[in-house]
């Protein structure tokens, strides 16, 4: 009998957490606090994300994406899907509170 746990089944919180240690290498705040993220859907081990990148043209997306990927099913995505949107596009308005402080701290000026 296969026994269902809820260590079986990602949820956002933990979805989140990885996407905390996915980093913009040109920009040293993960991806979450920058605000790249527009939707996120956990559904049972599939996930499926929306995001933009901080410039339209940028070449590291798929470099991002396959992290994301790797990180995800390092934690029991079965499924991820990772589709890039350009619409509305990203500006620092879009950064949490974190990432704010983060480039602050940096010297960037948001």
């Amino acid at each position: 009998m296969n026994e269902t746990t809820d260590t079986d089944t990602l949820t956002r919180e933990k979805v989140l957490q990885v996407l905390g240690t996915v980093f913009d290498p040109e920009i040293p705040v993960n991806i979450w606090d920058l605000g790249l993220i527009y939707d996120l859907q956990v559904a049972g081990n599939d996930v499926s994300i929306k995001m933009t990148l901080t410039a339209v043209g940028c070449p590291i997306g798929p470099a991002i994406a396959g992290e994301i990927e790797n990180k995800l099913q390092s934690v029991g995505a079965e499924r991820v899907t990772v589709d890039f949107v350009w619409s509305p596009p990203w500006s620092p308005t879009r950064l949490t509170d974190d990432g704010r402080l983060a480039l602050q701290s940096m010297g960037y000026p948001v």
